[in-house]
């Protein structure tokens, strides 16, 4: 054995106790800064081991999210209540009944059948597939976990790309159906790992060199043109669920996170963020839509997927007809399935008409301050619980088989027995409680950034630097660097770390604090390069459609043109809507006072010593 190889060996087993290195020697390695009377000092040390243990997971992400509670009140930094108090704010009340919401439309497949139906209505031309593809991704993940909706969209995707295949190589078609995935991935060779956010991904069995990389769909080996067109849809799946989470407030935690810190530095002053779900959804729906657009039209021209097909009219057919009887297996709606929707539908009316601003909202008949967001979807939660999942004496419940896909009668006694439309058991199952962590974790690290200081000189020292650069160039500036750190960090904990210091670093500019925070929130979506981004992008990469260098060169110039494009929105629409042109003058105020306040206090120091003094 050579010694390149030997030392290839023992480096890879060196790695592989990383967690144990760097758990118990960066602590004591960085001991010194917590060592130091200052408290900002202090504040440094526990955010640096956080971020540390985040970036390179050496703990699990939820459980680093619980190291605050650990660090900060054994620093000194801040009152083990007050840092326990950080981890479910209202903001995350509302990320929470969202998220059992979405649990409910998953379980009834209601996503499966808004998927279905999209396809089958743009038709199977490949440019037009994509597009069918993207759409109820995108609109989807505005909603729901964009895991849940790249997982139910990935099995799907399959079947087409193999009826597509059987089509081009003109051998017998067999029967394609949507595989479940099983509820022990492992049996059958997959494994589970755990993404940049916390969340577990069946990655199915697959050969670890790069040949196994390739395409396999079929027999026969697969043309350059078809693979490049299912490389393309792979990557447009994944893409589309990224970026609907903009979109909505409730979409992606980082959109959650901005209204958190941006409503806290904003009560400091006595004033209000603005920041809703119906004002977020009028900047973040069409931003989200031109990215959209701008990512089918790229995804199109790059790989020009198009032009694979010789017989395109037999293979146009052949996907027509799978997507139309895939549609019609669903069956008419059920009775589940339309309670689900409406009960999403009045969920969204009524965040949308709590503060409309434009004219009063149902929050107007209570006592200022005293509702939010979060009471709708508690509201919807409740009775997601307590209504019926059948009426007996409205219709024959049904039941169905799972051997056969045939449904059957429920008995009498089953008929007249109640089920919810939605059961704790599944919402325990389904709800990812390590992105919860993770974000409770994100807010108690903010909180104390914030009253150590660390987050206010952290942002005086930027603001030396970036004085005299106008605030759309700063912006861009601090959005690239954002879009590449959510590459390699989860977008939640990217949006901790720099949210806090943003909006310090603005006020010292006397810019509008949502100047820079907003495209920094925005921009924590914008992780288009490595599977380990984003969970959406470990899942089409698991199904070996993809190697890496297909996501880095297809989704470079999406990361890069969606920053401009999120600049160029910045400054027609989000600056005007917001007006964020104008530094709030409560900010001034409290900025003068706390001057004032500090002169204040060096005049009876210094006239204290006068007096001692001999």
């Amino acid at each position: 054995m050579s010694i390149g190889r030997t030392i290839e060996k023992y480096l890879r087993r060196l790695l592989q106790w990383r967690t144990v290195f760097v758990a118990f020697l960066l602590p004591l390695l960085l001991l010194p800064i917590a060592l130091s009377e200052s408290k900002i000092a202090r504040a440094a040390y526990g955010v640096l081991i956080i971020a540390i243990f985040w970036v390179f997971e050496v703990l699990p992400l939820a459980v680093t999210s619980l190291l605050p509670v650990l660090i900060f009140p054994l620093l000194g930094v801040a009152k083990v209540s007050a840092v326990c108090s950080s981890y479910f704010k209202d903001t995350l009340m509302l990320f929470l009944g969202s998220l059992i919401v979405a649990v409910a439309v998953e379980k009834w497949n209601l996503h499966k059948r808004i998927a279905l139906r999209a396809l089958t209505l743009v038709g199977p031309n490949p440019r037009w597939l994509m597009l069918g593809i993207m759409l109820p991704c995108w609109f989807l993940s505005m909603w729901m976990s964009n895991t849940a909706t790249t997982a139910m969209m990935v099995p799907i995707l399959g079947a087409i790309l193999h009826v597509m295949r059987e089509s081009m190589t003109q051998e017998p078609m067999e029967a394609t159906e949507l595989v479940e995935e099983p509820e022990n991935p492992e049996a059958n060779g997959s494994t589970v790992v755990e993404t940049l956010e916390g969340e577990e991904v069946v990655v199915r069995g697959r050969e670890k060199d790069e040949e196994s990389r390739d395409v396999d769909l079929g027999t026969t080996t697969p043309t350059g043109q078809f693979i490049r067109l299912t490389k393309t849809f792979a990557l447009c799946t994944a893409f589309a669920a990224n970026i609907g989470g903009m979109a909505t407030l409730t979409g992606t935690p980082p959109n959650i996170i901005l209204k958190t810190i941006a409503d806290e530095i904003f009560e400091k002053v006595g004033s209000d963020s603005g920041i809703s779900f119906a004002n977020w959804l009028i900047i973040g729906f069409p931003l989200s839509l031109i990215c959209l657009l701008f990512t089918w039209f790229w995804l199109q021209f790059f790989y020009s997927g198009e032009r694979c097909f010789k017989n395109e009219s037999e293979t146009y057919e052949s996907v027509r007809v799978y997507l139309r009887r895939a549609y019609n297996r669903l069956g008419p709606m059920t009775f589940q399935e339309k309670v689900v929707l409406i009960v999403f539908v009045v969920l969204a009316l009524l965040w949308m008409t709590r503060n409309p601003q434009v004219v009063p909202g149902w929050g107007n008949l209570f006592k200022k301050g005293y509702t939010g967001d979060s009471i709708a979807a508690v509201l919807i939660t409740a009775f997601l619980f307590a209504f019926p999942s059948h009426i007996p004496c409205l219709h024959k419940a049904k039941k169905g088989d799972e051997e056969n896909g045939e449904e059957a009668d429920l008995s009498e006694e089953e008929r007249w027995k109640f089920q919810p439309l939605l059961d704790w058991d599944t919402v325990n199952q389904k709800i990812p409680w390590g992105v919860l962590l993770l974000m409770g974790g994100g807010f108690a690290v903010a909180e104390a950034c914030e009253s150590s200081g660390l987050s206010e000189w952290v942002s005086s020292q930027l603001a030396d630097v970036m004085e005299g650069m106008s605030t759309l160039w700063a912006a861009l500036l601090l959005s690239f660097m954002v879009a590449a750190a959510t590459n390699v960090t989860s977008n939640t904990a990217t949006a901790t770390l720099f949210l806090p210091i943003v909006g310090d670093l603005a006020i010292n500019l006397e810019i509008h604090p949502l100047s820079f925070m907003i495209p920094v929130a925005i921009s924590c979506s914008f992780a288009f390069l490595l599977p380990v981004g984003t969970p959406p992008n470990a899942i089409v990469f698991s199904t070996g459609y993809l190697k890496v260098k297909d996501m880095v060169i297809g989704g470079s110039l999406v990361n890069l043109v969606t920053v401009f494009i999120l600049i160029l929105a910045m400054a027609a629409w989000i600056t005007p809507f917001y007006n964020l042109n104008e530094f709030p003058q409560v900010f001034l105020t409290a900025k003068n006072s706390s001057v004032v306040s500090m002169n204040e206090t060096y005049a009876m120091v210094n006239a204290s010593y006068a007096l001692i003094s001999p």
